[in-house]
């Protein structure tokens, strides 16, 4: 389900003619569902999802288990929070599980009433099955559990090493990681690929590289009092390293999701960019001839994390004591494992990380055993507080950064004007400065 919509263009942009696990392994797979399956049984539960939504073997799975209970799964499109949100304030309508997306979930921590307390029905005893760091997110400030993960989506360097290979470069994944431990390093190599052959850029955009800083800062833009801290030092060191990459030249100053972004991917001219775990299958759909010729290794400093949603119980659900039963089991390591192999959702259950699926040799990958590095990964990721207007009051540095890019303003000017801005959003939404 649901790490960013997966390939955000992605398995769903294949039109559902073979799950991921087929890409994987190349082998041939039957779909994996409309989305519309339902258990037999009792009781009716309904489930809300977005596009992609479990596969129709865990919903199986959940009928086989629950023999007294109707799972109904629900594909809500267009604007899931939107939609949830307005369910919420309806009071009527409300599913009895509901999934909700990582981009959202620091919003509706901050509604927790919305939810029941899943402390309350056994999540406090079944903390240890998932990772720290990404149970917290979905903690209130009173320490009320309103989630369980249902993914996580660490980050790693995805590279064409034959590009690499070709330019007398670092490209085993051992030796690249090695080689580009900090983000100096890594600039580094960026010159002396761009040196080598003109037009090929390491780095996709400023933007991919000032929030991975952030991230690896272990703060974000509002600290857990609700004070804006975007003009501080952490912010703006990754500012800095961002511009950097713009004095140098070796930004490519590619937006994602664009035809001349794909065809940079695909001809080799971008072989190299940061992404979560799910990020393969947009590579998969970018560049589907280069099946093969890309490895992954760890980025420049620790890894962050991007995307990973959650399943919640509405307050009022009708018996959220079974309906956590089966979250439960929906979440289990076997069932997280069958939504890696099936969509690339990277496990959340830190009980999958020693299973056979994620030690298996990816065929796009070069035969390299992808989900290594990322369950490696994984375990370095810091802990991240965010609030819920986090994403508001970053919207000017990344709009700044990208005028940076295209070369019509001075770095210096571009970040004063980003924290102006940024302070009066603070001010309009009721933080502090």
């Amino acid at each position: 389900m649901l790490t960013e919509p997966i390939t955000r263009r992605g398995v769903i942009a294949l039109g559902g003619i073979a799950s991921l696990s087929a890409l994987l392994s190349g082998c041939s797979t039957a779909p994996a569902g409309s989305g519309d399956a339902a258990s037999s049984g009792g009781a009716q539960m309904v489930l809300w999802t977005w596009p992609e939504g479990f596969s129709a073997k865990v919903l199986d799975s959940v009928a086989k288990v629950f023999p007294d209970v109707s799972l109904r799964q629900d594909v809500i499109g267009g604007e899931f929070k939107q939609k949830l949100t307005t369910t919420f304030q309806a009071g009527t309508g409300l599913p009895s599980i509901t999934g909700v997306k990582g981009e959202d979930i620091a919003f509706f921590v901050s509604q927790p009433d919305f939810f029941t307390d899943l402390n309350t029905l056994g999540a406090q005893d079944r903390k240890g099955e998932f990772l720290d760091w990404k149970w917290s997110q979905a903690t209130a400030a009173d320490g009320r559990q309103l989630g369980i993960p249902i993914d996580i989506g660490p980050t790693a360097l995805f590279y064409r090493f034959d590009v690499f290979e070709r330019l007398g470069l670092p490209h085993e994944p051992e030796a690249l990681a090695a080689a580009i431990r900090t983000w100096d390093e890594y600039f580094s190599l960026g010159t002396e690929m761009l040196a080598k052959e003109s037009g090929t850029f390491l780095i996709r955009s400023l933007e991919t590289v000032f929030q991975t800083a952030v991230k690896q800062s272990g703060q974000n833009f509002v600290d857990s009092s609700g004070k804006f801290i975007g003009a501080e030092d952490h912010i703006r060191s990754a500012w800095d390293t961002a511009v950097k990459a713009r004095t140098l030249g070796i930004s490519a100053a590619a937006k994602a999701d664009t035809p001349d972004t794909q065809a940079a991917v695909a001809s080799g001219k971008l072989p190299a960019d940061i992404g979560a775990s799910w990020h393969l299958s947009d590579l998969m759909v970018d560049a589907p001839d280069t099946s093969g010729k890309w490895h992954v290794c760890a980025h420049p400093g620790d890894a962050t994390n991007n995307g990973g949603s959650f399943l919640t119980i509405p307050k009022g659900t009708a018996d959220a004591a079974k309906a956590f039963e089966v979250i439960m089991h929906i979440l289990n390591a076997d069932n997280q494992i069958i939504e890696y192999e099936d969509k690339g959702n990277f496990p959340a259950n830190s009980a999958a990380f020693t299973s056979e699926a994620l030690h298996k040799p990816t065929e796009f990958l070069g035969g390299q055993v992808g989900g290594e590095v990322f369950a490696a990964a994984a375990a370095t990721v810091r802990p991240l507080y965010e609030h819920k207007f986090d994403n508001t009051v970053s919207g000017p540095f990344s709009a700044e950064l990208e005028l940076i890019e295209t070369g019509q303003k001075d770095p210096e000017q571009a970040w004063n004007d980003a924290v102006e801005q940024a302070k009066r959003l603070a001010e309009q939404n009721g933080l502090t400065l």
